[in-house]
């Protein structure tokens, strides 16, 4: 053989050594598309969506949202449907933004199964592609591809998806990404970095328009965060930066999010502050307990056995990684490019944990506002970026001990933990989601009707009679609108969720009588003269009087001066926003077109 072909031969063999798995940028995104593709597909292919009681609710809401929006109520608040017909404010309270996007998707579906599940495949997707790209922050292209797989396959995202039927809660999981992002890529160099700034402030607001139970949830995790990143940057510009950014945050999301606060009193909220107490022998990690037809429909019907043994092979994998990174503590610092977020990463890991057991219970009794978050495995969402970036630090120093020549035969172990736990957290989300029975889209919508006019989560709260449940709506047949003189004419021109106007006559002064509960916002118009209005005391209904004679009577519900002022706010934000935007990537594209379309001097380019 000839020296050439020795020569050639050994580069042939150098650049198969040289070959390591996700080295290329198309196949990294070819491997995360392939997994997203697999946990979305039982969403994909199967007929229908899982059979459980929260999925008929969420159909409901997304109907009932979409009904209100192509009627004219572009903010939705009110749902007349909810109660048997006395109406709730549910998306008063309720986040709004998985349902935004369902009326977008029913434009192009033209079918509600298929918008509500195109709506979560999205969120899978993009919980896909922004926890790929906080994890890059932090470490090589391979260990972030490889840990961003768990988070395709974490409880908050495929168990809330198949099993818990919480859509809301999942969609706010990207949104924690895209912050977290903003906050650890804040340039200390600038004197404000708008760019992390309006990352930063999107991923705040889209999280509290997503579910508001995970953003307080993040708002206090953010507390310790915080503290330990002015640790890091050490700077006043960050102080600066993190509350502008904050403040953005809840200026954009101000419309939804400042009523749903300060109008909690108007409803019965104690039907969701319960307290975690009851719950937190069941539903904390490393839980494994069987549910019993005994305990009721809803344990009957979610097996929790499924949800927390992916929540506690979850939890090994972060605990592995982090036990890993504190035996080789004292490398890390010549290892690892970001070494002090990696104390972070394991101390906010821990925090999380612990706030999920029953060692927390002191901090769940302290603060009200906690309790009506109902159940500690709510911490579960906030988990997962710590507990993923553990992971790519801890294969981000394996691979630098063994590009170092350092002996990594005890790490294989460690490897086999990991593909172990992925194999095993893969099993049971596969068992998990094809153990239920899929429901065909006929029973979803006809189960969908019964939840509407049985949900009394956000009754207003009229009174304070301690047995204000006992009232049982289902027996009230009482017509939606009423006169006291049964003689009166009555002809209806317009009847919406937001907006019923009526012609009536009657030789005499009458008393009417609306099936709406009488929640701030609503006023009444006869002739476009606004006049009082009195309430039924038994049932919260609406009274009002209209004079003899003929007359035209309109029921609005519309802003109060609260969510006015809320919905300005947001609206200046928005502005502000955008502009902000535009001066700061406008200002980045025209500088490189500059770049490229620079005159060449004849001289220079025949140099």
């Amino acid at each position: 053989m000839s020296i050439e072909e020795v020569e050639k031969s050994e580069e042939k063999e150098s650049k198969i050594d040289a070959y390591s798995f996700l080295s290329t940028k198309t196949e990294r995104i070819l491997f995360l598309a392939l997994l997203t593709l697999i946990s979305a597909a039982p969403l994909i292919f199967q007929n229908g969506l899982p059979a459980h009681a929260d999925w008929h609710s969420h159909i409901a809401n997304a109907y009932q949202f979409k009904k209100c929006f192509w009627q004219g109520d572009f903010f939705p608040r009110w749902i007349d449907g909810n109660l048997f017909g006395y109406g709730l404010p549910k998306f008063n309270y309720y986040a709004p933004l998985f349902y935004y996007i369902f009326v977008f998707l029913e434009i192009f579906f033209r079918n509600p199964i298929y918008s509500m599940k195109a709506a979560l495949v999205l969120t899978l997707v993009l919980s896909t592609i922004f926890g790929y790209i906080y994890l890059r922050r932090h470490g090589s292209p391979q260990a972030a591809s490889l840990a961003t797989v768990f988070v395709i396959l974490s409880p908050a995202i495929h168990i809330f998806t198949y099993n818990n039927n919480f859509p809301t809660n999942a969609l706010a999981i990207p949104f924690i990404f895209i912050a977290l992002y903003g906050i650890d890529t804040f340039d200390r160099e600038k004197d404000f970095d708008k760019k992390a700034f309006l990352i930063t402030s999107f991923g705040y607001a889209g999280m509290v328009l997503s579910h508001l139970p995970t953003a307080y949830i993040f708002s206090l995790m953010l507390i310790p965060y915080f503290l330990f990143s002015l640790s890091l940057y050490k700077t006043k510009k960050f102080i600066k930066f993190f509350i502008a950014s904050i403040a953005c945050g809840l200026g954009l999301s101000a419309f939804y999010l400042f009523p749903a606060i300060t109008e909690t009193n108007l409803v019965h909220s104690e039907v969701l502050s319960s307290g975690p107490g009851w719950d937190f022998s069941k539903n904390f990690l490393f839980t494994y307990l069987d549910r019993l037809p005994s305990e009721g429909y809803y344990w009957g019907i979610f097996d929790h056995r499924y949800y927390e043994v992916s929540n506690a092979l979850f939890g090994l994998v972060g605990l592995i990684a982090a036990v890993l990174l504190l035996a080789n503590y004292d490398r890390i610092k010549t290892h690892l490019p970001e070494y002090e977020r990696v104390r972070v990463a394991i101390i906010m890991l821990f925090i999380l944990f612990i706030m999920m057991t029953p060692v927390s219970f002191v901090a769940w009794s302290m603060f009200k506002q906690m309790q009506t978050l109902q159940f500690p495995w709510r911490f579960t969402s906030v988990v997962i970026p710590f507990c993923c970036v553990t992971v790519v630090y801890a294969f981000d120093l394996i691979s630098k001990f063994k590009n170092e020549k350092i002996d990594t035969s005890g790490f294989k172990y460690i490897i086999y933990s990991f593909v172990l736990l992925l194999t095993l957290l893969f099993y049971v989300n596969f068992v998990n989601v094809f153990k239920w029975d899929w429901a065909s889209p006929e029973m979803f919508l006809r189960h969908a009707m019964n939840v509407v006019w049985q949900n009394r989560e956000y009754q207003p709260n009229f009174s304070s009679n301690p047995n204000w449940r006992e009232d049982d709506f289902s027996k009230d047949f009482t017509p939606s609108l009423s006169s006291s003189d049964p003689n009166a004419d009555i002809t209806l021109l317009k009847w919406t969720s937001y907006d019923k106007i009526f012609q009536t006559f009657a030789p005499l002064e009458h008393q009417f009588r609306i099936r709406t509960f009488y929640f701030p916002g609503w006023n009444i118009y006869v002739d476009d003269r606004r006049i009082d209005i009195s309430m039924d005391p038994k049932t919260g209904a609406m009274m009002f009087k209209v004079p003899p004679g003929k007359h035209q009577v309109e029921v609005k519900f519309e802003l109060t001066s609260q969510r006015k002022l809320a919905l300005m706010i947001s609206l200046a934000f928005l502005v502000f926003y955008f502009f902000l935007f535009s001066k700061t990537f406008t200002t980045g594209i025209g500088f490189k077109l500059r770049n490229i379309q620079k005159p060449v001097s004849l001289e220079g380019a025949n140099t």
